[in-house]
């Protein structure tokens, strides 16, 4: 597992208390406190302590069946270098980001052993490095990027196949990453520019309304780029996104609220770029984005 956040961690973690062997590959301090504090993760009241192997760069040359890669969009460079040394032969690169672009940037590195994939789970990291589980389990979907059906997603699957997490393979993996982004997209731009909860922006005058246009926006690239989402999907994203007194949020808001750079780039920044490409109008989407930028810059002099 590169990396040990909410997401390497809540699942590296879950791996392990299911009898997986898990490698977590971290920066030296995040190594410390692994060793000293134990994986830690906590449900409301109670913490659960899971005891995890850790190694740190430069790992030595030697291959293993799976590199779960957990980092943020733009750690994936650096990262990639850090555990290039993993990959062999018959290793298989499984990336949880958000976006579609990393995508490109591990095939260039890694050729036919990246696959798609998608997660979907709640968790956050706290500032004591604890992970804070937002609802329990979990739900991946993972396949060839091709789109053939191989025996290594057949072990892929019974792999990450633990308790609480359910895996399944859609027909077309990339369509369904694309949903996850106008998904989290959507409920990204208009918390970050509310600055608050989906259902504070729902409460405003035209705040339904608003959020309709968000997603009437990220939906339209989606459909430009050759993958539209089905109605089912746009009712359920549109149902979430409008939802009245709904405390969702989305990684992109709770970064900017704690004063911690965002991950803009990956999930606003990229989909501008294919938008203006394919010649669709994202006004809000670019509004939000600028926020952003905006945001990461002054955290960044600061």
């Amino acid at each position: 597992m590169v990396g040990a956040g909410a997401v390497g961690g809540f699942v590296g973690g879950r791996l392990t208390e299911a009898g997986r062997e898990v490698d977590f590959l971290v920066r030296s301090r995040r190594a410390a406190e692994l060793s000293r504090d134990g994986l830690r993760i906590v449900d409301r009241d109670r913490t659960e302590v899971i005891d995890v192997r850790v190694v740190t760069a430069p790992l030595p040359q030697s291959a293993y069946d799976l590199v779960l890669v957990s980092v943020k969009g733009q750690a994936l460079p650096a990262a990639i270098e850090d555990f290039k040394a993993a990959v062999g032969p018959d290793t298989v690169v499984l990336p949880f980001l958000n976006g579609i672009n990393h995508s490109d940037t591990l095939t260039r590195a890694f050729g036919p052993a990246v696959v798609g994939a998608t997660l979907t789970i709640g968790a956050q990291l706290d500032g004591d490095g604890a992970i804070r589980q937002l609802f329990p389990g979990g739900g991946i979907e993972v396949g060839e990027l091709s789109g053939a059906s191989t025996e290594r997603v057949k072990a892929i699957v019974e792999a990450l196949s633990i308790p609480g997490f359910t895996v399944t393979v859609p027909a077309d993996i990339t369509a369904a990453m694309w949903l996850k982004w106008v998904f989290i997209a959507t409920i990204g731009a208009i918390t970050s520019l509310a600055r608050g909860t989906i259902g504070e922006a729902a409460a405003v005058a035209d705040g339904v309304a608003f959020a309709e246009d968000v997603l009437a926006e990220t939906s339209s690239v989606a459909h430009a780029a050759g993958f539209p989402v089905s109605e089912e999907g746009l009712a359920v994203t549109k149902a979430m996104a409008t939802a009245s007194g709904a405390p969702i949020t989305s990684s992109l808001s709770r970064s900017l609220l704690a004063g911690q750079v965002t991950e803009v780039e990956a999930v606003l920044g990229d989909l501008i770029v294919r938008a203006r490409e394919l010649k669709v109008s994202v006004p809000r989407i670019e509004a939000a984005a600028f926020a952003l930028r905006t945001h990461n810059a002054r955290v960044a002099a600061a």
